[in-house]
């Protein structure tokens, strides 16, 4: 191999590595990037729909649930508060939730009963981690009871 080639091959092998290793770093740190925002939609989720969750079945259980929830929401003074926030969060998650979310929150909110309810609380088991459920209203109206009974 004479010397001009050798000379073109050696820059052409260290260019490749220089570039490779720009790239690698970039699609690395995208990845990073992506991944971070992902587990903060994760985390703002399980938080917003806990809550909303909470605030479901106090309308479906006012004298039991509004106690509860004072302690943590002061300006949720009764039924009617926690009606308008259900519906306020609704709104709010239409940036974040899935369809069947809000779907199945609105049928909440036009119909609150307890199949609603689990409805609800399953789609977003689902939008979270994926896995669907059989649990239905027969098994939430007795933890309710049997959580109103130990009270």
């Amino acid at each position: 191999m004479n010397p001009p080639n050798f000379l073109q091959l050696a820059i052409s092998l260290l260019a490749a590595i220089g570039l490779g290793g720009i790239f690698g770093a970039y699609f690395q740190s995208r990845f990073q990037h992506q991944k971070g925002i992902k587990e903060d939609i994760h985390q703002l989720k399980r938080k917003r729909y806990g809550s909303i969750l909470i605030q479901m079945l106090t309308i479906l259980d006012p004298e039991r649930g509004l106690s509860k929830i004072k302690e943590f929401r002061n300006d949720l003074q009764n039924i009617e508060d926690c009606k308008q926030e259900v519906k306020v969060e609704m709104l709010n998650s239409v940036l974040f939730a899935n369809d069947e979310v809000i779907r199945s929150m609105a049928d909440f909110v036009q119909n609150p009963n307890y199949a609603s309810f689990i409805k609800t609380a399953s789609s977003m088991r689902k939008d979270l981690w994926g896995k669907d459920t059989r649990i239905g209203e027969d098994i939430i109206k007795i933890l309710v009871k049997s959580d109103n009974n130990s009270n």
